[in-house]
């Protein structure tokens, strides 16, 4: 395209403020439109509007009408401009040589961009220096600084906890006075002005700090993957010293449930495989932790266990039809820094993407063959929709990954709508369990060897959740569990070796011993044989 053929364009945008009066902010953009300077243009429009707008998410409305815009002034530029090449080369005003020699120019200009790219990337550098590392002596200053890091993020998060409790019950009493003056000195309209004062102070509060934790965290892994890779020179100069792993099935100790009880068993109908089933009562919450929130949780096997053969994972039940995971396990993982993923809202962000890109493409066409369920890593594909919006369906999941909670690398959040319906009766091909088969089929392929399911497809007791239900509840859970293990042996990929059993914290004693004691009838706990010589008699 020829340099010298632009055209401005003013964009105009109007809005009203929070005082609800009309506003206007405006800014001359240049066509053709490069993608990369929309966020330029959008600061610069910001800045032309009260700060408070922020807050109030009109940040969001206006990148919307701005995209729409340069979107609709390109398309218009470069169909004018393409209609002027037309009419220059009718009228043979075209030059030919001038235009090859742009063409071959924009190529290896293109090419260079978008070649790939000589070498290892970053993340891969970054992997393989932690893994040298980790497995040195150098691994108890990595847990050392993590620990430091994680220390400095749980600070804030509830210094911002506190002052927004705080605010609430200022706000709270607040609101009780001037309810309780309704109708003598302030009307309904004061109340609802004063509630939406309310929520732009809280929301203002609370975007701040988010904003300081964000800078903290980003500031934080910087300064930790250079530290890493800069550790890996001096290996080469000293010897490293090993470190030894332990027992890696302790990682599961270091936060003891009410109860538990472990069995090992033997699968598959040639070759038997060894496989540890182990049933417990603990909050599903607990396995998702905060990794140094406590001295007993200092990271030794969750660190040992990334970029490993040994991955552990834990399938979370969330009634949402939409990528929203527990709010209490994002709350954990959000204090302290996500070193070698992303943080867990940037991951659900994109999954929401992802599964709004594939509602908006199944729905324009219809797919010769659709399964029962379906998952990626970090993603979950959803059934077809009518409308464009991103949704999932029972026994879906969406994967998270995780390196700063005690006992899980990965989350796989599966969606049921069992949690928050009165207990059924459900058989084998019920799409949670369905979904269960699809999670370790996943775990299988990716290296995810300890795996923990809700026995009772539930992570709370209640009471219409009598004994008999329970006990023919996990009877199906468990031969479904066994079914799928011995099918894992035709998937390929890593071997399942420990299976954890989850049942509600909040279970009897009573319930806990019957369902445990199904166990070894279910999954054929192998028995220790007695060899006894017979060679020589008395």
């Amino acid at each position: 395209m020829d340099s010298t053929a632009t055209r401005t364009v003013t964009f105009v945008y109007n809005y009203k403020d929070h005082e609800n009066k009309d506003c206007v902010a405006q800014l001359d953009i240049k066509f053709p439109f490069d993608q990369e300077n929309l966020e330029e243009c959008l600061t610069l429009l910001l800045n032309q509007m009260d700060p408070m707008m922020r807050d109030l998410d009109e940040n969001i409305n206006l990148e919307n009408h701005l995209q729409d815009f340069v979107d609709t002034e390109h398309q218009k530029f470069l169909d004018d401009y393409a209609e002027k090449l037309i009419g220059q080369a009718a009228n043979e005003e075209l030059d030919l040589e001038a235009i090859v020699r742009d063409t071959e120019r924009l190529y290896k200009d293109e090419l260079l961009q978008f070649a790939d790219r000589v070498g290892p990337r970053d993340e891969d550098i970054f992997a393989q220096s932690f893994h040298r590392l980790v497995h040195s002596s150098s691994l108890e200053e990595i847990l050392k600084r993590e620990r430091a890091y994680a220390k400095v993020i749980a600070g804030m998060t509830e210094h911002m906890d506190s002052e927004v409790e705080t605010l609430n019950t200022s706000q709270q009493q607040e609101m009780d006075s001037q309810i309780n003056q309704l109708d003598i000195t302030t009307t309904s309209e004061d109340i609802n002005n004063l509630l939406a004062q309310q929520y732009t102070t809280q929301n203002f509060v609370r975007k701040r700090y988010e904003s300081e934790l964000e800078a903290k965290m980003g500031h934080q892994k910087n300064e930790y993957r250079d530290w890493i890779t800069s550790q890996v020179s001096q290996m080469f100069q000293v010897s490293p010293v090993a470190t030894p792993l332990g027992n890696r099935s302790s990682m599961f100790v270091s936060q003891q449930p009410s109860m538990e009880e472990s069995f090992t068993i033997h699968l598959g109908s040639q070759l038997k495989h060894m496989h540890n089933i182990r049933i417990l009562s603990a909050n599903v919450t607990e396995l998702c932790s905060p990794l140094h929130a406590e001295e007993s949780l200092n990271g030794l096997n969750m660190a040992l266990g990334l970029y490993s053969s040994s991955l552990c994972g834990v399938v979370v039940l969330t009634p949402s039809i939409q990528a929203e995971a527990n709010k209490n396990i994002i709350k954990n993982a959000n204090r302290s820094t996500e070193f070698h993923f992303e943080q867990i809202d940037v991951q659900l962000e994109k999954i929401e993407k992802q599964i709004r890109s594939l509602s908006t493409t199944d729905s324009n066409s219809t797919p010769s063959t659709a399964s029962s369920n379906s998952s990626a890593e970090g993603s979950a594909t959803p059934s077809p929709t009518k409308k464009h919006v991103p949704r999932l369906k029972t026994g879906d999941f969406f994967i998270t990954k995780h390196s700063n909670l005690s006992q899980s690398h990965v989350i796989f959040h599966l969606i049921s709508d069992e949690p928050i319906n009165s207990p059924s009766e459900i058989n084998s091909r019920h799409p949670v369990i369905l979904g269960l088969r699809n999670i370790l089929k996943t775990a299988s392929r990716h290296d995810i060897t300890t795996l923990t399911i809700p026995a009772l497809l539930r992570h709370e007791m209640s009471e219409d959740m009598t004994v008999q239900w329970c006990i023919r509840r996990a009877e199906l859970v468990f031969k479904c569990a066994k079914g799928f293990m011995i099918e894992s042996a035709s998937w390929g990929g890593a071997e399942l070796s420990t299976l954890q059993l989850l049942l509600p914290d909040d279970i009897s004693e009573s319930l806990f011993t019957t369902l445990a004691g199904m166990v070894p009838s279910v999954f054929h706990v192998a028995n220790p044989k007695i060899l006894v010589d017979t060679s020589s008699k008395s």
